[in-house]
């Protein structure tokens, strides 16, 4: 079976497919699973996807413009150069394992979203809610935040962050040492 636009798909598996450019627009995903997938400049404009997997799937340079996605994972997946914000809907998103790489996650509210185990590399949060994200074991190398909601946010044992105190909230965010002196960098104070 191949993927087009504008068609339903329901309790679906579609195995190393390679859809590189393919056009989704409008299309709907329910309970679908995508493995081993190249959708590498795709066009995803105006689609649904609810309760939908991908596992070691290529979604670099996709467009998700007007798309809606709900309670959709990401396992051990390549994905650079996406513009979430300009999703319509972005609610309960599981990145588990995956690379994230010069994406923007600008004004969204992503509470209890999961980041577990990724490596984001140059990921820009402004003004994101991030209330009890999961950060745990990230590598966040180059990654912004500005004016975020942290609160509660575990980033134990995440590394390489640089967030600034005065310009994020972090009230009860978890850290752990000694990846934790990094948050000090921001303040313009020397440590001895």
């Amino acid at each position: 079976m191949t993927l087009a636009p504008n068609t339903s798909y329901e309790d679906e598996t579609f195995k190393s497919l390679n859809a590189k450019e393919i056009n989704l627009k409008k299309s709907i995903f329910n309970h679908v699973v995508f493995e081993q997938c190249n959708f590498t400049e795709s066009d995803w404009q105006g689609a649904e996807l609810c309760d939908c997997q991908f596992k070691n799937c290529n979604l670099s340079l996709i467009n998700l413009t007007g798309s809606k996605l709900q309670d959709t994972t990401f396992e051990e997946c390549k994905i650079v150069g996406v513009d979430f914000y300009k999703c319509e809907k972005f609610i309960h998103i599981k990145f588990i394992k995956s690379i994230l790489q010069t994406c923007n996650f600008t004004d969204l509210k992503l509470k209890k979203i999961s980041f577990k185990g990724s490596r984001i590399k140059e990921v820009y949060f402004a003004n994101t809610e991030l209330v009890e994200t999961d950060f745990t074991d990230t590598d966040l190398a180059g990654t912004i935040f500005h004016r975020c909601d942290l609160t509660k946010s575990d980033f134990r044992n995440a590394k390489n962050y640089i967030i600034d105190l005065q310009a994020n909230n972090l009230k009860k965010a978890k850290f752990s040492f000694p990846e934790a002196i990094n948050l000090l960098k921001c303040l313009d104070i020397e440590i001895s």
